[in-house]
């Protein structure tokens, strides 16, 4: 998603879809980050961790964009 086409949720939409395409979903996406949450907890915090680990939800979005078809 490119900063002009932003929208309210836009952080949420990219990291559901980085999720689903490169980890399998949320739950993986943990596993394989070795974050502590599990269940309705990682909606809670995924956000927090992305940025803790990435830097901003947009760093997370482009260390994940030259593998967009796999």
């Amino acid at each position: 998603m490119s900063q002009g086409s932003y929208t309210p949720g836009g952080d949420a939409k990219i990291i559901a879809e980085i999720a689903k395409r490169k980890f399998g979903g949320f739950a993986e996406m943990f596993e394989h980050h070795g974050w502590p949450e599990r269940g309705s907890d990682m909606m809670r915090k995924v956000q927090t961790r992305v940025a803790e680990t990435y830097g901003s939800v947009r760093a997370f979005e482009a260390s994940h964009a030259s593998n967009r078809n796999k």
